[in-house]
């Protein structure tokens, strides 16, 4: 029977595959849409002349709309944007624990190590933005319309930065350093037989 840390990584049966790239995907999409929707809201009530370009854009998908409804709308779908990226965190962020552990465990708490230095920081722009969405949903409730005020869109514009640059460390684990890829399942026998094979050619070439 698979351990917890097993079940984490994603091994259980001989074709399985790391959990932690499938989890990511939501919080990084709802976190964004919250970030962009509360900046919108803070540069639309600013300024008259932003808001009416927001109008007027809402205005092709509704003859009706309004500004007092712009701003409300803005202001529901952030804040229904926050609450979906903090419960879809979880499953990231257990997941990432997982993976952080394995690769640490494998190869130590080595910060000259590029890949341990950017998976640390990585979790901690994702763990900052995660913290960010959990106060700007609090902070917002019983509030008309969940209304962001100033201290929100500022924590808003920390997670933009938090989320896209921690989603560009994540990519650059897995696309230049390799971290999760066939390490498990068929791909890991591929890659065990390509450098069997290598070997094998290496000493025909001796």
């Amino acid at each position: 029977m698979p351990s917890i840390v097993d079940i984490g990584l994603g091994k259980v049966g001989g074709n399985s595959h790391p959990i932690h790239p499938a989890t990511v995907h939501l919080p990084i999409a709802f976190l964004l849409a919250a970030s962009i929707l509360d900046i919108l809201t803070f540069l639309g009530v600013s300024s008259s002349s932003f808001l009416n370009i927001l109008v007027n854009i809402s205005s092709i998908f509704s003859k009706t709309t309004s500004p007092v409804a712009v701003v409300y709308h803005l202001c529901l779908f952030s804040y229904v944007s926050t609450v979906a990226g903090v419960l879809t965190s979880f499953p990231a962020i257990t997941s990432g624990l997982f993976e952080a552990f394995a690769m640490i465990k494998a190869k130590g708490l080595d910060l000259s190590n590029p890949i341990i230095k950017t998976t640390l920081i990585h979790a901690g722009l994702n763990d900052l933005a995660v913290f960010g969405a959990v106060y700007n949903m609090l902070s917002r409730w019983g509030r008309e319309a969940y209304m962001p005020e100033g201290g929100n869109t500022l924590v808003s514009f920390v997670m933009l930065g938090s989320v896209g640059y921690a989603a560009f460390l994540g990519g650059g684990l897995v696309y230049t350093h390799g971290v999760g890829v066939q390490r498990m399942g068929k791909g890991k026998e591929e890659k065990d037989a390509g450098r069997a094979k290598e070997v094998v050619e290496a000493k025909k070439e001796l």
